[in-house]
């Protein structure tokens, strides 16, 4: 049990609980996939309120030792997180979680036609206003959610990949359908969880997601998709390689 109140000089609370209970996880108290305790019981446990306990348990899903499962609670991480490389920005994803050892399914949300803003005519190198398709899909990992990705796409090649690109990974049913990708462009940056992303990702409020903003140029070096990936930082990791140090063309890593 902890003291109900911290010290002037003293860590918060749900600090000193989640590294308590970050230990036991790590000495095998609790093992991979086991349910914690719940909010209750835990804060019967350490004598704290459980909003205490919900920032405690919080703090150790964005250390990807728990993962949250809605109306069912919090469970210890018995998964590796996921390397997507950034070198390669045409890195596929379903090939990326198959190699890892994982089965990759999606879910599209929504795929309609809307006038594009002037950012993304800007970035598919269209017209002003001109049309373009959206989509939303959701992608897993082993059933898990584990990103939400939003495409944009020229109307010419929306129009006539809707039924497929609805039912699968995004450079996979542009490569299958004869549209290569050769060429792109990331950019990776970090957000905190809004309510809409908490429902469909099934994660706290707050809780960082990693953006990685995107544009794919086809064989022909026009634009084929741009978009983001905004995907669960307890399940995802970002990762370049240095190949040569003498080149001058220095490459982040680990990201």
């Amino acid at each position: 049990m902890v003291p109900s109140e911290p010290c002037a000089d003293k860590q918060p609370l749900h600090i000193v609980i989640s590294e308590q209970l970050k230990q036991k996880i790590e000495a095998g108290h609790y093992e991979p996939g086991q349910r914690l305790p719940s909010e209750f019981d835990l804060g019967e446990l350490f004598g704290v309120s459980r909003t205490t306990i919900r920032k405690a348990i919080s703090n150790l899903i964005q250390q990807g030792l728990v993962s949250s499962q809605q109306g069912k609670g919090s469970f210890v991480s018995g998964h590796h997180k996921i390397s997507i490389s950034i070198s390669n920005p045409m890195t596929h994803f379903d090939v990326a979680l198959q190699e890892q050892g994982y089965v990759g399914q999606i879910q599209s949300l929504n795929f309609y036609r809307i006038q594009a803003s002037s950012e993304v005519a800007r970035t598919l190198s269209v017209s002003p206003a001109a049309i373009v398709y959206q989509q939303e899909k959701i992608i897993y990992a082993d059933h898990i959610p584990i990103a939400l990705e939003i495409d944009y796409f020229p109307e010419s090649i929306g129009a006539g990949l809707t039924d497929s690109l609805q039912q699968g990974f995004t450079y996979s049913t542009l490569k299958a359908n004869g549209i290569y990708l050769n060429a792109g462009k990331v950019n990776l940056g970090c957000i905190p969880a809004t309510y809409d992303l908490t429902k469909h990702l099934t994660i706290p409020l707050g809780m960082p997601l990693l953006v990685l903003d995107f544009v794919a140029y086809a064989d022909n070096s026009l634009p084929a998709v741009c978009g983001k990936v905004l995907s669960r930082s307890d399940w995802i990791c970002y990762t370049s390689e240095i190949t040569d140090l003498n080149s001058g063309d220095l490459r982040h890593t680990g990201l």
